[in-house]
């Protein structure tokens, strides 16, 4: 792949539309003034990648160059769109156009016709040429009439390729037809994500039963709402309640809850809705189902049902294995270590918990290290890559995702599942307080109830993305052996990170000087605005990570935050650590990032290897080839082409969620007071424990302490442990 390709004009600062706009001669307008005609699009300056709101430079038909804000992210340059909106007046960036809607226009000139035909499937720049020859002006009129026919007569365009040609001329029209149809509702960005979900069936899905369109990342209950109540649609029909109502458990699953009491659900429909819907309607909605006044989505009652019936059994039959651990043959193990040690042989399922320096990772060495003396086959998995990585370093012994131990990829079956289960006889499962009710699902169908297996994790992190939390339910459930690792080692003392966590755990604000003996690993910055929390982790990050500590600020250090928006969120911490730390580097990726960025990916794709949290850097780019490469934070080397990269983002800056299981050299830690709402007692701990060798809490000290006092870790609803201790029935 080529190294060098054509820099084209990068702009991705909020700031360039202030540049001053063309000089004219009359007056331009008021704020009464509408807009509507057609603009062609020179640039896009700013596009958010969640809501569809843009800032670009479009070209109106007298040649004048126009700033447009609003819901048009969908608009790429050199597309040509009928702009509908309204002139206004911006007191320091001067006249824009605040758009309404922005629906796709053909192009009229030849390049632009020739930029357009050269998207489709097997035609390309020099086809796309000889169609403007052989047609003219005419040539999207005469396509558009028999695309078939006119593919068909291209010299040296096979069948087979024809009809890939009309194939993707189809879809090119179907999402403009979308296109059309959803501008008026703010939804033209994700006209393609609408296509792909529902194909030929979307616009009578849209037209027929907005309300599906909640099934896609990115619309939510309100705004099909808004399209169904456009449709006529009653608003207290029974459709829109259980439409509602359905939405709401999903959002309850993604918020962690397993289900919702019937009068919640009831209480946030009204809010919903603008009326207090019938309870019985809600609860009748399809794929919903009501167990003892909790409220689930059949699939996920199922699954809940499902893994507490396994671990039951699992808990209640006597241990497989045949070998007891001599302590005798090593004596620097504590007696609660050796208990721990101890029951991954004597029970099927069996929990090694506790924070930070407690000695987990020795239990961890201790148990394979017995295995292999007993020659059984014994696994080792967690459920991120960059845990599995750690837990293989640290035991010498091969461990893998849960994902690939079981060669699960999600929306097809695991390999070893219910009748083709896993040949193990011991499996340990580090960082389990990760794992979700689903995960944990999949995990437990591709294990025999011979394997005996021990969970290791930190009960104390924050819980699972996803519904469900079973490593903690299991451990309140009282039916496996427990055992929890209290004493902090000598060694992991003299690390102010290790006490500063233990103190954060016990609703204490952490000391921020050294203890006799200890090393100062551990600071806090005070800085009282979300500008100067922001500014301060810029410049500790671009100066002090290489100057003071010798490490790489862009592969040696992650920066942590509760929230995305706002001052010192995600989003303007990514911007302003790119500015700070990658300067210089090329636009890639279609210009949303630069050569040399750190990103992270935010889904699963498993035919690239790419799995959800793993951070990686942006190598090379060509635009030519519409081919990337990146290289994770292991090491490997992946291509991805430009049609997979919607799931990267900058990850300069990260949640504390997407850290869990990884282990960094330098971790910042931003808690300002804008971010107190979010700010918990599990999620300060967990960040802390994220850092190995420094870590730099910047904010408001107050905001720190409050967020200490408040112990949110466990709020979720979930029926898992009750389940485990009531027999079926």
């Amino acid at each position: 792949m080529a190294r060098q390709v054509r820099r084209r004009d990068f702009c991705f600062r909020l700031n360039v539309y202030a540049e001053p706009m063309p000089d004219r001669t009359e007056p331009l307008f008021d704020d009464e003034n509408g807009f509507d005609g057609p603009v062609e699009v020179s640039r896009v300056i700013f596009a958010a990648e969640d809501d569809g709101y843009a800032v670009i430079e479009v070209r109106d038909e007298s040649g004048d160059e126009i700033i447009v804000t609003g819901p048009v992210a969908h608009l790429n340059p050199g597309e040509r769109s009928r702009l509908v909106g309204r002139w206004k007046h911006h007191p320091k960036f001067g006249p824009q156009v605040l758009a309404d809607t922005a629906f796709p226009l053909d192009p009229a000139d030849r390049a632009g016709q020739v930029a357009y035909l050269s998207t489709l499937r097997h035609i390309g720049p020099v086809r796309a040429e000889t169609l403007c020859d052989l047609y003219g002006d005419q040539v999207m009129e005469k396509i558009a009439a028999d695309p078939s026919g006119v593919f068909g007569c291209l010299p040296k365009l096979g069948r087979a390729q024809a009809e890939a040609a009309t194939e993707s001329w189809y879809e090119t029209r179907a999402l403009r037809d979308l296109h059309v149809e959803l501008a008026p509702h703010g939804l033209a960005h994700l006209s393609a994500k609408i296509h792909a979900r529902f194909g030929d069936q979307a616009m009578k899905t849209i037209r027929e039963d907005p309300y599906r369109l909640t099934e896609i990342d990115g619309v939510g209950f309100v705004r099909a709402d808004r399209i169904a109540l456009a449709a006529d649609v009653p608003t207290e029909s029974d459709r829109r309640a259980q439409a509602a109502a359905y939405y709401l458990l999903g959002e309850a699953e993604r918020r962690g809850h397993t289900h919702l009491p019937a009068e919640q659900l009831r209480r946030e429909a009204a809010k919903l809705l603008g009326h207090t819907p019938d309870p019985e309607v809600l609860e009748a909605a399809y794929g919903l189902t009501c167990d003892e006044g909790r409220i689930y989505r059949e699939r996920t009652l199922s699954r809940e049902i499902w893994v507490a019936g396994d671990l039951r059994d699992r808990a209640e039959l006597e241990a497989h294995i045949d070998y007891l651990p001599d302590q005798v043959e090593d004596e620097t193990l504590t007696a609660e270590q050796w208990q721990a040690v101890v029951a991954a042989f004597g029970s099927r399922v069996s929990i090694v918990t506790g924070g930070p320096g407690v000695g987990k990772t020795v239990c961890t060495k201790t148990i394979v290290t017995e295995a292999r003396k007993a020659n059984l086959r014994v696994g080792l998995c967690a459920p991120t890559g960059r845990a599995a990585r750690r837990l293989s370093e640290a035991t010498g012994t091969a461990a893998y995702t849960i994902h690939r131990l079981l060669e699960w990829r999600p929306g097809t079956e695991p390999l070893f599942k219910p009748g083709h289960p896993l040949p193990l006889e011991l499996l340990i499962v580090d960082e389990a307080s990760m794992i979700n009710l689903h995960v944990a699902e999949v995990l437990l169908s591709g294990l025999g109830l011979d394997t005996h297996i021990v969970f290791v994790g930190d009960a104390d992190q924050l819980p699972p993305v996803g519904a469900g939390k079973p490593f903690s339910d299991l451990i309140d459930s009282e039916i496996v052996p427990v055992t929890r690792l209290n004493h902090i080692f000598r060694q992991a003392a003299r690390s102010m990170i290790t006490t500063a966590a233990h103190e954060v755990n016990q609703g204490r604000p952490p000391h921020l000087s050294p203890e006799e003996g200890q090393v100062q690993d551990f600071y806090f910055v005070e800085r009282n605005t979300p500008e100067k929390t922001r500014d301060a982790v810029v410049e500790m990050v671009s100066e002090r990570v290489s100057a003071g500590l010798g490490l790489d600020p862009i592969r040696d250090a992650q920066v942590l935050a509760p929230i995305y928006r706002g001052e010192a969120g995600i989003d303007a911490l990514n911007k302003k650590l790119q500015q700070s730390l990658n300067p210089d580097g090329r636009p890639a990726l279609t210009e949303r990032f630069r050569i040399g960025d750190r990103l992270i990916q935010t889904r699963n794709a498993y035919e690239l290897g790419l799995m959800n949290g793993t951070i990686c850097f942006l190598l090379e780019d060509d635009p030519e080839e519409e081919m990337a490469v990146l290289q994770t934070d292991d090491g490997q080397e992946i291509v991805i082409p430009y049609t997979e990269s919607s799931d990267l983002k900058l990850a300069y800056a990260v949640s504390v969620h997407k850290a869990q299981g990884s282990e960094i050299p330098v971790v910042i830690f931003v808690c300002s007071r804008s971010h107190s709402g979010m700010l918990t007692r599990p999620l300060i701990y967990t960040a802390i424990t994220r850092a190995r060798e420094m870590c730099v809490m910047v904010g408001d000290r107050p905001a720190l302490e409050n967020g200490v006092r408040r112990d949110e870790g466990g709020g979720r609803f979930s029926s898992l442990s009750e389940r485990l201790t009531t027999s079926p029935g």
